[in-house]
């Protein structure tokens, strides 16, 4: 009896843990299948490469994914590095006492600010303390501010999760404290890095608020448009779908805003895709060479 009670309760939550499994692959599956279904008639070479538009029909969201991606990588330039440097003390070299308790109470505590409260911040700095306006570099500097906590937190989950048997291994062959790290402490958690900063460039691609204070939501016209200057406005594409939605007075309105959440979606879902081949690839090497 007490067997059969055991299997039942064995079968019951395997099933569902699977069950729930299945049901976050179906919503995302419902979700990539229903934005198809409304924005797969938008899209074209010229939808992609095109100009927007502010009043007549028919544009496109070029410079959008152009600045999407330009702030992506602008942001992860400034976010990668502090927040590696910044985990790495905390989970290698920091002894336990004040200093450590506070760097760890401020990183929580900028977490659960607000996007938009981030975003008042990057105006009055950035745009109009430093006088940079409305640019890609004030926004990617707010985006920087806003996930480095996060990122933080994962390089410290990272660094935790490799076995301290390898530490004091190197160390007993006479590696230092730094080499340790670097060549191998690092190389074994490049797995879960690479996942956190997916993660992040996620929310980079997906941010709207802060960067509606921030980047701005115009773009130039022409080649201005694909600039690779950080100090000109940079609307992205998440920001204009929101502009789009919200204040935009073009006829096909609802086209455009169907369009860039497709875009957008497949931008995101292939970056995951590629990222996670690339961390994968990475760690097969690491462990190989290793």
């Amino acid at each position: 009896m007490i067997q059969a009670r055991r299997r039942f309760t064995d079968a019951f939550a395997s099933g569902a843990l699977w069950g729930a499994a299945c049901f976050v692959v179906l919503m995302l599956a419902a979700l990539v299948g229903y934005l198809i279904y409304l924005g797969g008639s938008a899209i074209s070479w010229h939808f992609l490469t095109g100009m927007s538009s502010e009043m007549n029909a028919g544009g496109g969201v070029g410079p959008q994914i152009y600045n999407s991606f330009y702030i992506l990588i602008l942001t992860l330039v400034f976010t990668v590095p502090v927040s590696l440097a910044a985990g790495i003390y905390l989970q290698e070299y920091a002894a336990t006492g004040w200093f450590r308790s506070a760097v760890q109470f401020s990183a929580e505590s900028l977490a659960t600010v607000p996007s938009i409260v981030m975003g008042l911040f990057g105006l009055l700095v950035f745009v109009q303390t430093l006088r940079w306006g409305f640019s890609a570099l004030a926004g990617a500097l707010t985006l920087t501010v806003l996930n480095l906590p996060a990122l933080t937190r994962v390089t410290q989950e990272a660094l935790a999760s490799v076995p301290g048997t390898l530490r004091e291994a190197s160390m007993a062959v006479g590696g230092t404290k730094w080499q340790t790290v670097l060549r191998i402490v690092l190389p074994s958690s490049i797995g879960p890095l690479t996942t956190g900063i997916v993660l992040i460039s996620g929310r980079i691609f997906g941010e709207t608020a802060a960067l509606i204070y921030t980047a701005g939501t115009s773009v130039a016209h022409g080649r201005a448009a694909y600039d690779l200057s950080p100090l000109r406005p940079a609307e992205t594409l998440a920001v204009h779908l929101w502009y789009t939605h919200s204040e935009a007075l073009i006829p096909d309105v609802t086209r455009i805003g169907n369009g860039s959440a497709l875009v957008l979606l497949m931008m995101v879902l292939i970056f995951n895709v590629v990222a996670r081949v690339v961390g994968r690839a990475l760690t097969m090497h690491i462990t190989r060479k290793a």
